[in-house]
Parts: C-alpha cells; sequence; structure tokens
C-alpha cells in the first residue's frame, strides 16, 4: 500500500497537509511560448502550489486524418520552447507536473525537472507507458474519471511502489455538476488509502466554478486541480472550464477557508463553542436562598443561564448528584451549585 502522503516538489500532499491547488495550463497557450511564460507568471500570483502543462507530439498521439489533428498541430510546442518554459517553471518557485502523452515527451520532462507526474485518462489502460512513467522515480498522479477499476487497480500496481495519488474528475468540458460526484473523492481514499484530489472542469464561467473546489476539499480532497486562461473571453482553447487569473485567486481563498471550516479535531473542542456554552447553557443554581446544614431537594433547584460573575455549575442532567445531599455553606439565590458546595 502505498503512503497516505506523497511530494511533488517541496510541498507535501496527503493527510494532514494543505491542500495542494494546481494550475492547469493544458492547452490554453493556443501554441504560444510566450503565452505560456505569462501563464507561468500568472499562476505564481494567483496562489496556486503547482502548475500543470501538456506535453506531447502530434504524430505520436493522433492519427493524421483525424479530424482534430489540425488543432493539435497547432498547439504543439517545440522541443526548444518546452525546454525555455520548463526551465522557468523550475524557477519559479512552483511545483512543476508534467502529463506527458510520449516517451519522447516524458524523457523532456524529466531531464528538465519535472516535480511529478500526472497520466492522462487516455492512459490508463496503458501498461508499457504507465511503467515508463513510474520508472522516473516521480510520483504518478493518475486521472480516474471515467476508468473501469480494474484498470485503476492495474495501472497502481504497474508502479511497482512509487508513490502514487488518484485524480477523481471527469473529462468532460465543462462537467455537469451532477456528475462532479464528491463522495468517490472518500471512496478512493479509503479503497487505496493513497492521496487523492479533485480535478475541477465544471463550467469556469459559472459561480460553483469558484465553490466546488472548496467543496472538494470537504469530501477529503489532497488537492485540487484548476484550469485558467489568461482571457477566458477570447473562447480560447480549454476556456470552457478555465477561470480568469482573478477568480482563479478567489477560488484559492475559497479552497483556503474550506481547509478552515474542515478543522483538525472535534467541534467540543472549539475554544468557541466552550465559550459559547458556558454562556448560554442552563446551570443548576439555588432557586432561593439555602441555609448551611439543609438538604437538598428538587423543588430547591432551577436551572438557569448564568454568567462570568459565578463559577460555572453543574449542568441540570447532574441534578441526581445535588438532590439528597446536604448544603455544607450558605447558597445565595441563583448561585450556582457546585460540588465544593456539598456534604
Amino acid at each position: 500500500m502505498s503512503p497516505a502522503t506523497l511530494s511533488i516538489g517541496d510541498r507535501q500532499v496527503g493527510d494532514g497537509r494543505p491542500c495542494f491547488v494546481l494550475a492547469e495550463v493544458a492547452s490554453a497557450h493556443g501554441g504560444s511560448a510566450d503565452v505560456a511564460l505569462k501563464m507561468l507568471d500568472a499562476a505564481s500570483e494567483m496562489g496556486a502550489d503547482g502548475i500543470k502543462f501538456q506535453l506531447f507530439r502530434s504524430d505520436l498521439l493522433i492519427v493524421r486524418r483525424h479530424p482534430g489533428r489540425k488543432d493539435f498541430d497547432q498547439i504543439e510546442l517545440s522541443e526548444q520552447e518546452w525546454v525555455k518554459i520548463l526551465g522557468a517553471a523550475r524557477g519559479s518557485g512552483l511545483a512543476l507536473m508534467v502529463e506527458a502523452f510520449d516517451i519522447p515527451s516524458l524523457e523532456l520532462a524529466t531531464a528538465e525537472g519535472a516535480d511529478a507526474f500526472k497520466v492522462h485518462t487516455t492512459d490508463m489502460e496503458n501498461p508499457e507507458f504507465i511503467r515508463a512513467v513510474a520508472g522516473k522515480d516521480r510520483p504518478v498522479l493518475f486521472a480516474t474519471g471515467g476508468v473501469p477499476e480494474d484498470a485503476v487497480q492495474d495501472a497502481v500496481s504497474a508502479t511497482d511502489g512509487a508513490a502514487v495519488g488518484l485524480l477523481h474528475g471527469f473529462q468532460t468540458f465543462p462537467t455537469p455538476v451532477e456528475e462532479i460526484r464528491f463522495r468517490e473523492l472518500r471512496g478512493w481514499k479509503e479503497r487505496y488509502g493513497v492521496p487523492v484530489g479533485f480535478l475541477d472542469h465544471t463550467d469556469g464561467g459559472s459561480a460553483f466554478a469558484l465553490v466546488a473546489p472548496a467543496l472538494a476539499v470537504g469530501w477529503g480532497a489532497d488537492l485540487v486541480e484548476k484550469h485558467f486562461t489568461l482571457d477566458r473571453s477570447e473562447q480560447g482553447y480549454d476556456y470552457h472550464s478555465s477561470l480568469n487569473p482573478d477568480d482563479f485567486s478567489r477560488m484559492v481563498e475559497l479552497v483556503r477557508e474550506a481547509e478552515r471550516a474542515v478543522g483538525d479535531g472535534p467541534a467540543a473542542d472549539s475554544r468557541a463553542a466552550h465559550g459559547y456554552h458556558r454562556t448560554m447553557a442552563r446551570h443548576i443554581v439555588a432557586g432561593a436562598p439555602i441555609e448551611r446544614g439543609a438538604v437538598l431537594q428538587a423543588d430547591m433547584l432551577a436551572f438557569k443561564r448564568t454568567d462570568e460573575r459565578y463559577p460555572a455549575g453543574l449542568p441540570p442532567r447532574e441534578a441526581h448528584r445535588v438532590i439528597g445531599r446536604r448544603a455544607n455553606q450558605p447558597i445565595e439565590a441563583d448561585e450556582t451549585i457546585r460540588e465544593e458546595m456539598l456534604e
């Protein structure tokens, strides 16, 4: 079983760690290295922990007569351009994740210092490629959307003990809200005992796109990945599920607020909750003055809220500990009744 945490660059991801926010570039650079570099700068300013690029060679990914081949040819960047981009990413302070789609791209990303690799859903049933990725001695994150679970099991097994994470989210652009299924995050973690992440492909123009990653944190996500673009209004590549930089920053704020809301202990341990309970809860008090030596009866007691002028008393559910005992001192009306007052 893989550990419940893994390292992406100098950041720990998993149980007890802050949620890792990954800014996904995908094809939003539109085939321009300059745009990719501007997106790298934006990711640093947006509060992301890491940035992810997709590296591919069209002739190794898609047949020449495929109707989408022209688009892939247009957005493909050269090896020299990737060396420049990945080098800049390595020096940016962000963790660098690469989703490689072929062996030459995998080798390039390894040579240029990628901190971790993601395996796309379309390669989840490609064991030879998975073994090649796992052989790079970097964490491997698997996209599980739409993949049969036996294929996920085989993929994890093929890594031969590499640090592994599982990423839940469907590769539809945009993903209908009813297809998100947050509970799967807990399911993957329970079954595999590894860090889990949420791939958010909800409509980038919707208010829910800001909230969904924060909700995922509440369901146990250790990582969230969200597409972004420099200007969504241009409707460029991958814009459907992308956020503008300002919205991405707001999304990160909501993720951090969600982390605080999840908490790290029982609600009863909350200092604020204790304070509220002390102020608002009822205590056992004397319903009227009680003389020293009097044996307390039920009709001598009252259950009231008190304030800080009196020490906290016993709760009403412990009245049985008071009734029938003798007061060892005078007790004023409305004074809390405490153990040390009784024989």
